[in-house]
Order: C-alpha cells, then sequence, then structure tokens
C-alpha cells in the first residue's frame, strides 16, 4: 500500500473509472478527489444510481479530457482496460476489488483487494493507513459504494459492517436515506426493459439449479437480478448493438455456496472468446462479437458443466 500512497500523493492525477460507472466507483473518485485531489474522468458515462448519487455533492467532473494534461492517470473499480472508454497511454495506479485476471501490466502499480467488497473500502483502509481525517462528504461518497457493491449489505462481513458504521458516523446519514437516494428500480424505463426480457425468457433445469437468459437492449444488470429474485440460480442477460455483444451474469447464493465464480468463469470465457470479461463471484459479465443468442447459448452450456464438476 506504501506504493500506492505515494503515486497518489502525487500532483496533476486524472481519475479514471469504468464505462457506465456505477456509484462503488464513483463514490471511490469522489472520495480519493477530495483527499488527494485530481479530476474524475466521466467520458464513460455514469449509471442511473451514480447520476443521482452525484447531484450530492459540488464536484468538477472531466469529459474527454487530454491525457497529455495529466502527470498521473489512476483508474478505480475497472477489472480490465477494456471496460475504459479509452486506454490511457500510460497508468500510474490501479485500484480494484476483482478477480485478478493480470491484464494490468501496463501499470506502474496496481493495488487490488478481492476481499474488500465495494473498492471504496479500499480507499477508505487508504485514508487510514494515512491516518487522513475522513470529512463528511467523503464518507457518504464511499458508503454508496460500499452499500450498492454489497447488496444492501447482504454480502457484508463484520469487518465490512464495522468499517460502514465507521463512515455513517462521520457521515450522519443513515441506510434508508442511502436506498431512497439510490433506488431506481421502479422507473418505467427498467420495469420496461424487465418485462420485455420476461417476454423472450428460456430457462432450463441443470442438476438442482434452475438457468434462466434472455435478450435485452438496455438495463441488462436489472433484468439479471429480477430473474434472480424470481427464483433464477443463475441468470445470463445478453444484449447486442452493431455485433458487438454484452453479457450479464448474475448468481444466487445456492450457486455461490457451490464455489462457483462468475468473474473467473466470464475472464475464462472472453479469454477464448477473443472478449473481456471479469468481476465478482455472484455478479460478472463479459463481451465480445458475434450473435447474442448464440453467445447465450455458449454460457449456458459452458456453465452447465461448471454445475457438473
Amino acid at each position: 500500500m506504501r506504493k500506492s500512497i505515494d503515486i497518489l500523493g502525487r500532483k496533476n492525477k486524472l481519475i479514471m473509472m469504468h464505462r457506465s460507472a456505477d456509484p462503488d466507483a464513483l463514490g471511490s473518485a469522489i472520495a480519493l478527489s477530495r483527499i488527494f485531489g485530481g479530476d474524475i474522468d466521466i467520458t464513460g458515462g455514469l449509471n442511473r444510481s451514480a447520476k443521482k448519487m452525484l447531484g450530492l455533492f459540488e464536484m468538477e467532473t472531466a469529459e474527454n479530457p487530454n491525457f497529455g494534461d495529466y502527470n498521473e492517470i489512476i483508474v478505480l473499480d475497472t477489472a480490465s482496460p477494456a471496460q475504459l472508454h479509452t486506454i490511457p497511454p500510460e497508468i500510474s495506479l490501479v485500484i480494484d476489488h476483482h478477480l485478478d485476471a493480470g491484464e494490468w501490466e501496463m501499470a506502474e502499480h496496481t493495488l487490488v483487494d478481492e476481499s474488500a467488497i465495494a473498492c471504496a473500502r479500499i480507499i477508505k483502509n487508504i485514508f487510514e493507513t494515512e491516518g487522513i481525517d475522513i470529512d463528511r462528504d467523503s464518507a457518504l461518497a464511499m458508503l454508496f459504494g460500499m452499500y450498492t457493491d454489497s447488496k444492501g449489505l447482504s454480502l457484508a462481513t463484520a469487518d465490512f459492517l464495522r468499517d460502514f458504521a465507521e463512515l455513517m458516523d462521520i457521515s450522519g446519514t443513515d441506510i434508508g436515506t442511502i436506498n431512497d437516494i439510490l433506488q431506481d428500480n421502479g422507473s418505467d424505463a427498467v420495469s420496461t426493459a424487465v418485462m420485455k426480457g420476461l417476454q423472450r425468457l428460456k430457462f432450463g433445469k441443470y442438476g438442482k439449479f434452475t438457468v434462466a437468459w434472455t435478450v435485452v437492449s438496455v438495463f441488462e444488470s436489472a433484468v439479471a437480478n429480477a430473474l434472480i429474485h424470481a427464483g433464477a440460480d443463475i441468470a445470463f442477460v445478453g444484449s447486442e448493438k452493431d455485433g458487438d455483444v454484452r453479457v450479464i451474469g448474475r448468481a444466487s447464493e445456492r450457486i455461490l455456496r457451490k464455489g462457483i465464480h462468475l468473474g473467473r468463469f466470464f475472464s475464462s470465457l472472453g479469454y477464448e472468446m477473443d472478449g473481456e470479461g471479469g468481476g465478482h463471484d455472484g455478479a460478472a459479465g463479459f463481451t465480445t462479437v458475434g450473435d447474442v443468442e448464440g453467445i447465450l447459448t455458449i454460457c449456458v452450456s459452458r456453465f452447465a458443466k461448471e454445475i457438473d464438476k
């Protein structure tokens, strides 16, 4: 961690996140920028929850920045370079909590902790290591990230909850307020995407487990989550645009207890299919080119083999 802190202490930084950045990516970036300085690059866009969250903070952001204007480039909450809107020529530091697939060789240094559950928790630990006082807004930003990536604290460990409680004390907020701000499942657009996904739904029984898959055009993650809540053990949701295929996967607790890791599964599949993949054990995805229906069939077939192991 010492090397990471040395890099963060340097001047003139650009902070990058994955495309369609979520509250964990944005919360980590906000806290890091407030404490160590640096411009936050939002060129890759923000998801709905992160957009709501950004409105709570008085933060300057950058779009289409010139990499040459910065001495250091920091990448947060990003499993692979392919998830960035543009890969910069040089990267000083990567801070992440996803499965490390060894794709950051170009970075001067990496700080990856898969056990952290959320990137924002790694940022909090950096502040603690340096004895840095965390201000209210930085604490609130990290809370959003920790709450979303722990699935509303359902994945939280005892240590995670202690860190979360400390940030709640500093920010003066409560879980209900965080949830109300981030909640977007009731929006008409998301509901429509879920209904369309259900119209096209296919599913099968593989051993004791139900695998469901479908195709949508937007909100793949929301549809995948809805399928898990509906009773699927594994959900694959694909979308296709101009031959580029994106597949999002979600796993139930029953599947996770078998020791299956979706991030590892998609990382391997992405490598085999000339794509990019990765993520968490229960929430991950990959991108490639081809026919979305055919690629979903490959996902289901490959996962059926994983279940039989």
